[in-house]
């Protein structure tokens, strides 16, 4: 059986005093007295007095809520900043983090807390303490029913979800992380859902994009000899491209890991790239160009890899009849394999795709199914 508490009996209903201070006050029954006791919550803050007013309402709605189906702050310690509104405690949240973490993880940040803001302005949630566990599950599973987020992309989310209302908590925000009793994903929905391209598959792409679209062509190259990220790709300016010294610059604030590295163009890559216009070194090579899906010139406002996605999904993968097994990624994937099956060096290749060990690098050399030859020959009878 739920519990529900009485109002008048186990809580009094709560009630604005405006006045030199204004105040929201309630009471509620303490648990080891048996008596009851007051609480307030100051809502001075505000100026305009209408505005004021209505913030005031809105908290006593949400504490009248809480109260009605069983809260207590005898049970549940009180945020001193929990009746803030959460548009604000996020604005918070991001202006800490702009502070301390790198340019890339930052981004993803903003990323994850745009689509949290827009989810709970749609729902009016206007207060932190009107965000409940509920709400949690809701928002939980809403990220996992959009299209195309995998259970990796879902965990994402659920991370993030964890960092920020730790963090909440942490400054007073909220009493609790709403989000900590919700489970990952486990690793075996994890496995990456994409192959490696044939020779025949390479064939077909590049013959369709040196008509196409040669500037998407660059990207491939870069993807696929390069093996540099499509996050990274599409932050690469003009001036890290050195043709004549055949190699690309990876500034660290644009590495995954944050460190500088530089990358080696083959010389079969130079004749695709060279077709790029280059001469303003201070332009990205690949450019958003007003939201054009096809347009990837240079211009002085980078494109973004979901921008590399969508010309892949829309029109690369129904030009070619590829299937959605063979993304934009598995370039990359692709690349290295083939590097290390025809024998370039696992040290160099570890290099080139700035993977963190060789142990990393050698993943790779199983991803095509071949038996070794010297193995074959070993003898199990003496």
């Amino acid at each position: 059986m739920i519990f529900t508490p009485a109002p008048f009996f186990d809580y009094s209903p709560p009630k604005l005093t405006e006045g030199k201070i204004w105040y929201i006050s309630y009471y509620v029954r303490d648990p080891a007295s048996g008596k009851m006791k007051r609480f307030r919550i100051k809502v001075n803050r505000i100026q305009n007095k209408l505005q004021r007013r209505k913030l005031a309402k809105q908290i006593m709605s949400a504490l009248e809520n809480r109260l009605s189906l069983g809260w207590s702050p005898f049970l549940d310690s009180v945020a001193a900043k929990s009746s803030d509104r959460l548009s604000d405690a996020l604005d918070a949240f991001l202006k800490a983090k702009r502070k301390e973490m790198e340019l890339q993880s930052f981004r993803s940040y903003q990323s994850f807390l745009r689509i949290f803001s827009q989810w709970v302005e749609e729902r009016k949630i206007h207060l932190v303490c009107s965000f409940t566990k509920a709400h949690a599950r809701e928002y939980l599973d809403y990220i996992d029913e959009r299209e195309g987020v995998s259970a990796r992309t879902y965990n994402n989310y659920l991370s993030f979800q964890n960092a920020l209302w730790e963090w909440l908590k942490e400054k007073g925000y909220a009493a609790e992380n709403v989000f900590r009793d919700f489970k990952k994903k486990p690793k075996r929905l994890m496995q990456k859902k994409r192959r490696l391209f044939s020779p025949e598959e390479l064939s077909a792409l590049f013959s369709f994009l040196r008509q196409d679209n040669p500037e998407y062509l660059a990207a491939v190259v870069l993807c696929l000899c390069c093996f540099i990220r499509p996050k990274e790709i599409a932050l690469l300016k003009c001036s890290d491209l050195n043709l004549d010294n055949q190699v690309v610059h990876i500034r660290p604030e644009i590495a995954k890991n944050d460190k500088e590295s530089w990358r080696t163009i083959p010389d079969e890559a130079l004749p695709i790239l060279g077709r790029l216009e280059l001469s303003r070194p201070e332009f990205y090579v690949f450019g958003k160009n007003r939201g054009k899906l096809r347009d990837f010139r240079p211009a002085a406002n980078p494109c973004s890899e979901k921008k590399f996605a969508d010309y892949w999904d829309t029109v690369v993968r129904p030009a070619c009849k590829f299937g959605k097994d063979l993304q934009f990624y598995s370039l990359k994937d692709t690349g290295i394999t083939n590097a290390l099956e025809v024998g370039v060096p696992i040290n160099q290749v570890q290099q080139q795709a700035d993977h963190s060990s060789v142990a990393m690098t050698a993943i790779y050399v199983g991803h095509k199914a071949k038996a070794s030859d010297e193995l074959r020959r070993i003898h199990i009878e003496k």
